[in-house]
């Protein structure tokens, strides 16, 4: 049966109650304004849209139901009722619970926003107070991992929060996309993008966003697409936000420094708790002395240093992350395209000589392998991946006459595309060859290259074998004199294994 306007549903006990007015969608469910019939009392319902929803819907609605029982707070809607879909067989699920009379949190910014009419420091200090207070009741319980402003009610001035069908026991470990919903995104912690386990701390940083919306009346990135998970992982983990005193120059540094506390994306240095968020908080109500002018502009300088800092060490973050990430890239090229047929070939070769095999090994500590063959000779395959950091040349520019030094990013390229990686393939003696991961335009994993590498005729010193591996150091001098006239010759061919196998045959 599907709950609409004008069906009776129960409580525990059995009391009616008309569904009289659709109020709106919360998450995994619509929201009803009900009626008791015995009173008249105004509560308030919610069910899931569908009788009885998909399977992620139904789990998190009924999580909704048992964990927001336990909770019991002024700050925090009171759920009066769960009914799990057993006692009244003909009902789906529901939930009966306060009334809220004066809408979302989520409205009443908006509704500043439009006017730009900021709110007062002692107001919100009220706010947070209340926030504060609320979260700390449920975090007796459980991590609500679902705080937002549409997620907090406000009755007769009361901030209530509400809606816990996210919800963990802490300690669990969370998945971001578990769920169909999608609104917690912009308020979701950097731990919880990496899938770590529910704390208090998580709900802390996400709080931390609303006390800066109701300080600012924006979201720190609110010109993020609300679908666009990517650049929204982004910012949590290494963006920095805007001073919180930038959009409200009214706003005290206490109240700054609170919200800058909360969304710290490090966790060792956010509030490990919500005591800890009101003791600071508690400093704003300071009474004024004949210093606090000097105090007030030494923070506020204190503060913007600090701002630097972190963006500072964000971008570090951010740029390690890439590369780190840029690494696991080039490291699944070599191993689909050079480790695997390798080890195909030589697994097949092993099958069918019965003596001696050939031991082919990955590297622990870099990408590479050693391939080991039946004359105890081998061979070693060493790759390293380019990045900006290791191609700063210094150089000089003329400027009316001085001679100013600069540096310049000078990355190799192969016929005017950007080298990705590079590496040697090199038996004892010397013999071998090297190889290019070139950038391709349609394909973000790039395309090998082999560079077989002789003496040219006006070499006067012969390197012997030939043709022999470049150096991963030499690569980069040597590369730049590719079609030249030079000591040495090195032609550019697409990746084959059977570069590999004639080295095999020419060593083993």
């Amino acid at each position: 049966m599907i709950i609409m306007t004008g069906t009776i549903i129960y409580d525990a006990d059995g009391n009616e109650y008309q569904v009289s007015e659709f109020i709106g969608n919360g998450s995994f469910g619509n929201v009803y304004k009900i009626t008791r019939q015995a009173d008249n009392n105004v509560f308030a319902l919610k069910t899931l849209q569908t009788p009885l929803g998909d399977n992620t819907e139904l789990k998190a609605f009924l999580n909704e139901g048992n964990l927001a029982m336990s909770v019991s707070h002024q700050n925090v809607i009171k759920y009066l009722y769960f009914h799990d879909g057993s006692k009244y067989n003909q009902l789906p699920p529901y939930i009966i619970m306060e009334f809220a009379s004066s809408g979302t949190l989520a409205k009443l910014v908006e509704s500043k926003r439009k006017t730009n009419d900021h709110f007062g420091n002692e107001e919100l200090a009220v706010y947070f107070f209340q926030l504060i207070n609320g979260m700390e009741a449920i975090n007796q319980h459980l991590v609500h991992r679902d705080i937002k402003p549409d997620n907090i009610l406000i009755s007769d001035g009361v901030l209530k929060i509400t809606d816990f069908g996210l919800s963990k026991i802490v300690a669990q470990r969370t998945r971001t996309t578990t769920f169909k919903g999608v609104g917690c995104i912009p308020y979701l912690a950097p731990e919880g993008w990496r899938y770590e386990k529910n704390t208090i701390q998580m709900d802390i940083y996400s709080m931390g966003f609303v006390f800066y919306e109701l300080a600012t009346l924006r979201h720190p990135f609110e010109s993020l697409s609300l679908f666009d998970l990517d650049d929204w992982k982004n910012a949590h983990l290494f963006q920095t936000p805007p001073k919180p005193q930038e959009l409200n120059r009214q706003l005290s540094s206490i109240i700054a420094q609170v919200i800058l506390k909360m969304i710290n994306k490090s966790t060792a240095e956010r509030f490990r708790n919500w005591d800890e968020v009101r003791n600071f908080l508690q400093k704003a109500e300071a009474p004024t002395t004949s210093n606090t002018p000097n105090i007030d502009l030494l923070l506020q300088k204190r503060l913007e240093k600090d701002h630097e800092i972190m963006r500072d060490r964000l971008e570090n973050e951010k740029r390690q992350h890439e590369i780190m990430e840029f690494q696991k890239l080039v490291f699944y090229q070599y191993q689909k395209s050079i480790f695997e047929p390798l080890k195909e070939f030589v697994d097949e070769f092993n099958t069918k000589y019965d003596g001696r095999k050939i031991q082919i090994t990955p590297s622990s500590y870099e990408i590479g392998s050693t391939v080991t063959l039946i004359s105890g000779e081998n061979i070693k395959i060493l790759i390293k991946e380019l990045v900006d950091e290791n191609f700063y040349r210094e150089g000089i520019v003329s400027d009316h006459g001085s001679q100013i030094p600069i540096k310049e990013l000078k990355r190799p390229v192969y016929n005017n595309r950007l080298i990705m990686a590079w590496g040697e393939v090199r038996a004892e003696n010397g013999r071998g060859f090297n190889l290019l991961l070139v950038n391709k335009d349609d394909d973000v994993y790039g395309e090998w290259f082999v560079t077989i590498n002789t003496n040219s005729v006006i070499s006067e010193k012969q390197r012997l074998p030939e043709p022999f591996a470049f150096r991963l150091y030499e690569l980069e001098q040597e590369l730049q004199f590719l079609n030249s006239r030079h000591i040495y010759r090195v032609s550019v061919h697409k990746l084959d294994q059977k570069y590999f196998v004639e080295l095999i045959e020419e060593v083993n």
